[in-house]
């Protein structure tokens, strides 16, 4: 495809150098400002019977979940009465100082409503399609004492988990519709998840990242706003566990705190404010510790990528650009994969050597695939769709996009949809860095050599170059061509010019 006209270089024989001003205005998408607490502020409405004290605070819900606690009968299991909270050791009691009530019971006939400042959208951008995230304090079964100085790289998992699953309600809130009052949160629509997922169960919470290498506990808080791959609670709660390790779990969390994963779409809501646990018959005697959004992942995050992920479909993984969430700046929808992997992109360090291709750096990110398990071999084929940016305003023929290799970047095939901006490329199965750049049109400079015209200007390798020449802007002739192998000055001559005067431009087009 040639590069449109206001992209190409024209130039007057006349002597004199021909220079296109480019001008690139970059249009930002900016989002609504953030939450002041991704975790639930209020109660609106509790009711028990509750369990006994300290179990019996509905406020203990709010605010961040538990990352330490108080064990008085920590003697039994070995090492100190202050405790982090971990898949295989769940908060109970007090905090670590003994001051604060961490979790709730509820009872049957007990419920307890919570409202988020902000509203929690059902967003496509969510990893794995989880919108709202529910604590409680299950825990996976291990095959020894635990405590904080257990080994989590040698404790091995016992299969599957200690659960008291609870259902969920959601709920937009007051919306104006009949009937509903907006001091009634009972008049309000709700959407119950009654066939499941449910409070309590998987994933365990877990507080704290582990320093595998070390075999020691960091101090660096987990992600309680990125869900665990749903995929994996097959893994995680069967019978398979047995051959995993603690620190194997934690590394399938991948940063994750833990929590139950709720997907808004099953609701109907576009968005939601509030959330109800209840004690049901059946669906009772469980503890919720707290309530979360999910943020979207950007540029700088990984996901993990399991077989179960596509049992459908392809399972798509999307990252924002940071600065400006509203825009997926990379998506990859993988069609196979082996075994559990965890894909980690970055921002590209220093995007601006992308030889063959000089010019403007729309995206470009790094990218990583490698098996979370170690031992394992995972193969893989995926799509990728990188975005130009709501600031492109071009039709995807001065575009290029370039994946490294080894040693070199490798111009990718794809194609260009217009209406989200984006390149797509097809059947990928390796990743590493990847750029999508808009090619900047040569600067041209003209010289008259006996009765020869000769342009030359910086080429870019691999895309044909052809020198055309016009007299009266009512049709351009084709004079010269190259298509170069690397980016040295390049000179294309019109050996028959007319006699009065003439124009030039270098049309581009991409291989």
């Amino acid at each position: 495809m040639a590069a449109p006209a206001s992209r190409l270089s024209p130039a007057r024989r006349a002597g004199a150098a021909g220079v296109l001003a480019l001008l690139l205005t970059i249009g930002v998408v900016t989002q609504a400002p953030a939450a002041s607490s991704p975790f639930a502020a209020a109660v609106v409405a509790a009711q028990g019977p509750f369990g006994p004290s300290p179990y019996d605070d509905p406020a203990s819900v709010l605010g961040m979940p538990s990352t330490n606690f108080y064990d008085p009968f920590g003697a039994s299991s070995g090492g100190t009465m202050q405790r982090r909270v971990k898949l295989v050791e769940a908060a109970y009691n007090l905090d670590a100082t003994q001051t604060s009530k961490l979790i709730t019971t509820l009872q049957t006939g007990s419920y307890i409503v919570v409202r988020f400042d902000q509203p929690i959208l059902r967003d496509p951008a969510h990893p794995y399609g989880i919108d709202l995230l529910v604590f409680g304090n299950a825990l996976y079964t291990a095959s020894g004492l635990v405590n904080d100085s257990t080994d989590m790289n040698t404790l091995m998992l016992a299969g599957g988990g200690l659960y008291e699953p609870m259902k969920v309600s959601v709920s937009p809130g007051y919306t104006g519709a009949p009937g509903q009052s907006p001091t009634n949160w009972q008049t309000w629509a709700w959407y119950r998840y009654d066939n499941g997922p449910y409070a309590d169960t998987a994933f365990p919470t877990h507080a704290y990242h582990w320093n595998r290498t070390n075999s020691t506990w960091s101090n660096d808080l987990m992600d309680f706003t990125k869900p665990v791959n749903p995929a994996l609670g097959t893994l995680l709660n069967s019978g398979d566990t047995v051959s995993l390790s603690a620190a194997d779990a934690i590394d399938l969390y991948d940063g994750s705190g833990g929590g139950t994963g709720f997907d808004l779409a099953e609701s109907g809501f576009a968005s939601i404010q509030y959330v109800k646990v209840e004690g049901l018959p059946g669906f009772d005697g469980g503890e919720v510790d707290a309530f979360s959004n999910v943020r979207q992942m950007v540029l700088g995050d990984s996901l993990t990528i399991a077989p179960d992920n596509l049992t459908d479909a392809p399972a798509t993984l999307r990252f924002q650009r940071p600065g400006s969430l509203a825009e997926t700046a990379l998506a990859l929808a993988f069609t196979a994969v082996s075994d559990v992997a965890r894909i980690s992109t970055a921002p590209l360090p220093d995007p601006s050597a992308l030889a063959p291709v000089s010019g403007q750096v729309l995206t470009a990110a790094g990218l990583d695939l490698s098996p979370v398990l170690a031992g394992n071999v995972v193969a893989f084929q995926t799509d990728l769709r990188l975005s130009a940016g709501p600031g492109y305003a071009g039709n995807g023929a001065d575009l290029d996009l370039l994946l490294w290799q080894s040693t070199n970047w490798h111009r990718l095939a794809f194609a260009y949809e217009s209406s989200s901006r984006t390149v797509a490329t097809t059947g990928l199965t390796n990743l590493s860095s990847v750029a999508l750049v808009q090619v900047l049109p040569p600067q041209l400079t003209i010289s008259l050599k006996g009765n020869e015209t000769q342009v030359r200007f910086t080429p870019i390798a691999g895309w044909l170059h052809t020198l055309e020449r016009t007299t009266a802007f009512n049709g351009w002739s084709p004079v010269a061509s190259a298509t170069p192998t690397n980016g040295q000055p390049l000179a294309l001559s019109d050996l028959n010019p007319p006699p009065d005067h003439a124009f030039y431009r270098v049309r581009l087009i991409r291989p």
